[in-house]
């Protein structure tokens, strides 16, 4: 049986009040150990899942035998105002729908690399992948895009392009809750959380493969084609007939009604799962028409600064 490991470190400082926070790592590793064939995989929870969820508890050990993967999970920033009830916010912890939430994920992946490297266990350089449904979805091409030569596959199901909650509340009829998040309030760059203005002129080297609805509510099918379509690697796989699919997706509606094991199998099975090479950790710099970023990895870990003009 895979074996589970779960610690708390110190994660990347708050970005919106320069506070010193804790950030809660889960990663799971297959029975026999790892070698050097062994790949990371990240998942990425959406609205709804986190890392204790049941079903991630699940998919943490069945891949990590399955598939011969260390699985890696985060609560990353926020997550508990992502869940069905309502918790009061402050700027020490919101939902920040982006660049907190992506930092974070980085972290976890570059955390458990270094405790291989620390304990001289070897496992493929070549194969990272992260995994996303949804929010975690678009947190995964964020990441892709802060960490450009980090993963070898992005496997998105029903990411948007632009975080919705940031336009309008999220309302859950069955419970009778309405969000309305502490982020709509708060002066960001827009800019930097819109996938086609940050992806734009990017040498994506990461394999995509995107699973979408005709349906989708959340994001235009029409728009994600496009966006996709500007990606050198990226793939859009449009979900117009469920019952073509072998039971992996039953709606053509947002999240796709996916069976999560089923989707992966299919992934690993049809697409480029490697690099040509090891991973890389370049310095990079994104520049929108509001201000510069830098997402710096000198120190091994993501380390994130506004540039000054």
């Amino acid at each position: 049986m895979a074996k589970e490991y779960e610690f708390a470190m110190a994660g990347h400082p708050n970005i919106y009040n320069g506070e010193h926070r804790d950030l809660k790592i889960y990663f799971t590793e297959p029975e026999n150990g790892a070698n050097e064939e062994t790949g990371l995989l990240l998942f990425i929870a959406g609205y709804g899942g986190n890392a204790n969820s049941n079903v991630y508890i699940k998919m943490r050990k069945q891949f990590a035998d399955t598939y011969n993967l260390i699985c890696i999970q985060c609560d990353y920033f926020g997550y508990e105002f992502m869940q069905a009830q309502t918790l009061k916010e402050d700027i020490g912890n919101f939902n920040d729908m982006s660049i907190m939430q992506a930092l974070d994920n980085i972290t976890a992946v570059l955390v458990v690399i270094s405790i291989l490297k620390e304990n001289n266990l070897s496992f493929n350089e070549k194969k990272i992948i992260c995994y996303g449904q949804s929010h975690g979805g678009y947190l995964a091409l964020q990441c892709n895009r802060f960490a450009p030569d980090l993963f070898s596959l992005v496997i998105d199901n029903s990411a948007y392009i632009y975080p919705v909650y940031l336009q309008a509340n999220r309302h859950l009829p069955a419970q009778n809750l309405v969000f309305d998040y502490l982020v709509k309030r708060i002066n960001l760059d827009h800019s930097l959380l819109q996938l086609p203005i940050i992806y734009e002129k990017f040498n994506n080297r990461a394999s995509i493969a995107c699973f979408h609805g005709i349906h989708d509510s959340m994001v235009s099918y029409l728009d994600k084609e496009r966006f996709c379509n500007s990606i050198e690697n990226c793939t859009l796989y449009l979900i117009k007939d469920p019952s073509l699919t072998g039971g992996i997706f039953s709606s053509t509606e947002h999240g796709l009604g996916a069976d999560f094991l089923k989707l992966f199998e299919w992934v690993i099975n049809n697409c480029k799962v490697e690099k040509e090479g090891p991973f890389n950790l370049p310095n990079v710099n994104i520049e929108t028409k509001r201000q510069k970023y830098s997402f710096n990895y000198s120190s091994g870990l993501v380390a994130f600064e506004v540039i000054s003009e």
